[in-house]
């Protein structure tokens, strides 16, 4: 029989979701998820939840595609379906979800919206776990860089195209610093910078990194301790790989084995 490993999604998922109405444009849901410091907002019609916003849609149906946020309404780039998971899912049966499903999780009791859970939030959970677990095989040699002179339109359709919530600044063979989903909120747009304005002046830098032998305690201890998504990896100041909140997710995933919970989509409209 499967040993229990930490709490349930209720004692960790992030309450007090953040909800915005359909007619609402993505301006002012940037400006609610720049105050609030989170990814993405639930987004209500009359008869309640009908879809969520993320760093993501805004990237990819949003400024990829040459619209204005301020004169976009968030119901017609916000993603109409999205898994949940009930509020009573262990650890191990919500890492499985989000895995199988690659999205964070709504959770819900019974029929009502209680909390979000992201990969972010399992980060503070599984730097607690008992048994530790290696992220060797969820590591990523595949790195998405770019010039630090870049504008940040050009870095805003690469990380479409590439599918990647984050590229690195490279000069001289080595990285200089990192531009995520995140800045792009809280630094430019929340700002109202232009998109011609060169990356440098935006990324974070110097990098945070870690020596790839780590293990996944570690990987989550270090993202936690910083609000990070991403861990650049490197072995004497050389970029090696990246790992991310979901690929440590994953990794604890198949390290507990556990059989996939029931995961229901939810889809109001």
């Amino acid at each position: 029989m499967q040993r229990h490993v930490g709490p349930l999604a209720k004692e960790f998922m992030h309450r007090g979701v953040v909800t915005v109405l359909q007619d609402t444009n993505v301006e002012d849901a940037i400006k609610l998820m720049d105050s609030n410091y989170i990814g993405s907002v639930v987004v209500l019609d009359s008869l309640g939840p009908c879809g969520i916003f993320s760093e993501r849609e805004l990237v990819s149906r949003v400024l990829a595609r040459g619209r204005g946020p301020h004169e976009t309404a968030i119901a017609e780039v916000a993603s109409p379906k999205f898994p949940s998971i009930n509020s009573s899912a262990t650890l191990e049966e919500v890492a499985a979800a989000m895995i199988t499903k690659k999205s964070r999780l709504m959770v819900f009791e019974d029929a009502e919206l209680v909390g979000i859970v992201t990969p972010t939030d399992l980060m503070k959970v599984l730097k607690n776990v008992e048994d530790d677990f290696s992220i060797l095989r969820v590591i990523s040699t595949r790195m998405v860089t770019v010039m630090p002179q870049a504008p940040v339109d050009a870095v805003v359709r690469l990380m479409d195209e590439n599918r990647v919530g984050s590229v690195l600044l490279s000069e001289n063979g080595r990285w200089t610093g990192i531009f995520t989903e995140r800045d792009l909120v809280r630094k430019v747009l929340a700002r109202r910078r232009g998109l011609d304005t060169a990356v440098r002046e935006l990324a974070t830098s110097p990098i945070v990194t870690a020596e790839p032998g780590l293990f996944g305690r570690e990987a989550a201890g270090i993202m936690a301790l910083h609000g990070f998504k991403r861990l650049p990896l490197s072995v004497r100041g050389e970029g090696v790989g990246i790992v991310t909140a979901r690929d440590v997710v994953e990794a604890f995933a198949n390290a507990t084995s556990t059989r996939s919970p029931r995961i229901d989509w939810v889809q109001w409209n």
